[in-house]
This record gives structure tokens, C-alpha cells and sequence, in this order.
């Protein structure tokens, strides 16, 4: 007997916020619901799924003994191991440590996938994320691999690179260092990243006339203040501190200038933080850089925002920060490295600038900040090709139509 709706089980494997949990969220909110059931499994809170998913799944929340943090300290270890053969050797044991201790966790998913009747398996976070890979592969599930980084594939994945059905990727740049490191370019699909309408600028009412008072009073934020922002986990290739060596050149030239850095280390390094806020402490300009913390609701902050900086110091397989800024009618100065080429016309709706060119980077943010005219215009034409290229409806169509081919197969 046929079914009424396809279920789709989406494996992700975060342990913290992130963008990729974000455009899960815009994903299952968007499926056409009278042909999809969504089930999520995920690691962090249930909270912060429940708020993300906003009631359009179904959640499972099954924690790993070995998570991908713990693979980052492996990683560390293992670059300090010489000869290279011994280097081998022990990323061979604690791949194969990780196997046993998460055994559990895919007998678990195994379970969910029988007694759900889950008809695809969508795994978030490309092929690091394996557990569930297999988990599909042994109960004879279609299974979809979503990139969001990238990655070189170990000695498992290398034996499975072919046997995955099909790869989402989130930008041609990804796709082209993906297919360098060895996975197969024929199977891949570029679906960039969508932004969520509700998260986007909406119609001007009293309310929000009154929350955006009230967010700019509990910042101390003057009405003639203008506010450049960071947003992000702070993590070091976000860029905090070359955004900050340019927020210092900024704030000395524009006295009504306010800097925010948006986020927190959450799965990054808390050294790297508190190096940060050693060096606003230093400066001169300790009381004009905010330090925010975690903030749930990150669309409400670009209320009060007049630029967005992203200043990544490795290429960016995507940047979502950009695209929700620029949903918002904040212009965007993002850095030269990976794919926000791709979503931003330089000088048009955002600037493109090296971030580690402190004195260009502050140019542009100072031009921005004291230029009302040219900073209204770009960010109407940051709206509009968002609105046009980057809608979660098209984005979910296009999931779609993947799951779709990945049955008839």
C-alpha cells in the first residue's frame, strides 16, 4: 500500500549552534507537509531543536560517546606524531576506537529508522557524520550527504564516496574543493543556503518600533549611535580579531561608531575568546566594543545593526551570517576567501574585501557608516537579491525533487 507522505529522517551531528542547524530549521519548516513527515535526530538541547525546527518535525535527541569534537582533539594529537607512518597508525586506531564506542548510537538509529518506516535518510554534515550512513546502508535506505564544509575523506569514507546516492553541497567552491579531495563531482548538487522569511526584515509596526528601543537600550545604545557588528561562534577562522584590528581603526574615526561581536566559543576555543577580550580591555576604545554572548534570536539583532562584517580567514564554504544580514537590509562586507563571492556583487549589494587588509576592511565600514544614502541603496539591493536567489520555498522544491530522483533510482 502506498503511502500517504514520504518520512525523511534528518541525522545531525552538532553538538552546539551553527549555521548548519539553522538551515535544517529553514529545510523542514518549507517541505511541502502533505508529502513529507520530518523527523529529527540531534545531539544538542532539545530546546534549541524544538526552537529551530519550530514544531515541523519530529525530534530525537541521541548523544554519541565519541562526538566530532572529540575527532578535533584526535586531529591535534595526531599532527604532532612523526614519522608519518606512526601518524597513520594512530588515526587508523582512533577511527576505529570511534567505531566501537558509537556503535550504540547506531543500533539506536537503526531502531528509529525501522519503527519510523523513515523512507530517506538525509544526513547533515557531510561524510564525517558517518554513523548514520551506515545506519542507512544496513536497513537498505536511500541517503542523501549534505555538505556544509570541507572535508578529506578518512579511510572509510573513502571506501563509501561512491556508494553515497547524492551530495548537496552549499556553493561551487565547495563542490570544487570537494571534488579535489576526492568525492565524486558527478554526484554532487550545488543547493545554496536559504534564509528564513520569518527571520527576515518585515513590515514596519509600533511593536517593533518599541523592541528595537528596548534592544538598543539594554546595549546602551544612544539613538545616533551607528553599529558595525561581527556575527558568529568565535572561533579563530571566523576572523574575530581581524575584524577587531579594523573596529579599532573604525571607532577612532567615527565617534558615534559602536562595535558588536555576536556570539560565543560555544564548541571553539575559550583561549581564543579571552584573547578577544584582552584586546578591548587594551585598547583605547574598551567601552565602545560590546561583547554580546549567545544570542538565541540572531534576526533580532540586525534591527539594530547599520553594517554586517564577515571576516573569515579561511575560504567560507558558504556564510549564512551574509544572507540574513542582507534579508535585513544590512549591507554586508565580507571577506575575499571561498564563497561569499558568490552571493555578493562587489560594490553593488556588499563589498568583497581581504580580511586581513585591517585599513581596506575599515575603509569600507567607515564609507558604509557615514555615507546614510549609499548604505540605504545597498542594502535595497541586498534585500532584493536575496529575495530573488536565496528563498527557503525554492530551496525546499529543490530538496524535494533530489528526494524524488533518489526513489526512482
Amino acid at each position: 500500500m502506498k503511502k500517504d507522505k514520504l518520512t525523511v529522517l534528518y541525522a545531525d551531528q552538532a553538538v552546539s549552534f551553527g549555521g548548519s542547524i539553522v538551515v535544517l530549521g529553514s529545510l523542514v519548516g518549507a517541505l511541502d507537509k502533505q508529502k513529507f513527515r520530518a523527523i529529527v535526530i540531534g545531539e544538542m538541547s532539545e530546546s534549541i531543536l524544538s526552537y529551530h525546527m519550530q514544531g515541523n518535525a519530529d525530534i530525537y535527541v541521541i548523544p554519541r560517546i565519541f562526538k566530532y569534537t572529540h575527532w578535533f582533539k584526535v586531529t591535534s594529537v595526531a599532527n604532532r606524531i612523526r614519522p608519518l607512518i606512526f601518524k597513520k597508525l594512530f588515526i587508523y586506531l582512533m577511527s576505529g576506537v570511534k567505531s566501537l564506542l558509537n556503535t550504540v548510537y547506531i543500533i539506536r538509529l537503526i531502531n528509529i529508522i525501522l519503527k519510523e518506516k523513515v523512507d530517506i535518510v538525509h544526513v547533515n554534515n557531510g561524510m564525517s557524520n558517518l554513523e548514520p550512513i551506515i545506519a542507512a546502508i544496513l536497513t537498505g535506505r536511500k541517503y542523501v550527504v549534505h555538505f556544509h564544509g570541507v572535508e578529506k575523506p578518512g579511510l572509510v569514507q573513502r571506501l563509501l564516496v561512491n556508494r553515497v546516492h547524492k551530495y548537496i553541497v552549499i556553493s561551487q567552491f565547495l563542490a570544487d574543493a570537494l571534488s579535489e579531495n576526492g568525492f565524486p563531482r558527478e554526484r554532487m548538487v550545488v543547493v545554496p543556503n536559504p534564509y528564513q522569511e520569518s527571520h527576515a526584515l518585515g513590515k514596519e509596526t509600533e511593536k517593533k518600533e518599541k523592541d528595537r528601543v528596548a534592544l538598543r537600550a539594554s546595549y546602551n545604545l544612544r539613538q545616533e549611535d551607528k553599529v558595525f557588528a561581527i556575527v558568529g561562534r568565535i572561533v579563530r577562522w571566523k576572523g574575530h580579531i581581524e575584524f577587531l584590528k579594523a573596529a579599532l581603526i573604525v571607532l577612532k574615526s567615527v565617534p558615534e561608531a559602536i562595535a558588536l561581536i555576536i556570539g560565543d566559543c560555544s564548541d571553539g576555543n575559550i583561549a581564543y575568546q579571552n584573547q578577544i577580550q584582552k584586546m578591548i580591555e587594551d585598547s583605547e576604545f574598551s567601552d565602545r566594543v560590546i561583547m554580546t554572548g549567545y544570542v538565541r534570536d540572531v534576526s533580532s539583532m540586525y534591527e539594530i545593526m547599520d553594517v554586517c562584517v564577515h571576516a573569515s580567514i579561511e575560504p567560507e564554504p558558504f556564510g549564512l551570517v551574509i544572507i540574513e544580514a542582507m534579508a535585513n537590509k544590512v549591507p554586508v562586507i565580507a571577506s575575499d576567501l571561498g564563497a561569499p563571492k558568490e552571493i555578493i556583487t562587489d560594490g553593488t549589494n556588499g563589498y568583497i574585501v581581504s580580511p586581513n587588509q585591517a585599513q581596506a576592511l575599515a575603509d569600507k565600514v567607515i564609507q558604509l557608516l557615514t555615507d546614510d544614502k549609499q548604505r540605504e541603496k545597498m542594502g535595497e539591493n541586498a534585500r532584493l537579491h536575496v529575495q530573488e536567489h536565496y528563498n527557503d520555498n525554492n530551496y525546499a522544491q529543490t530538496v524535494e525533487k533530489i528526494y524524488a530522483d533518489l526513489l526512482i533510482q
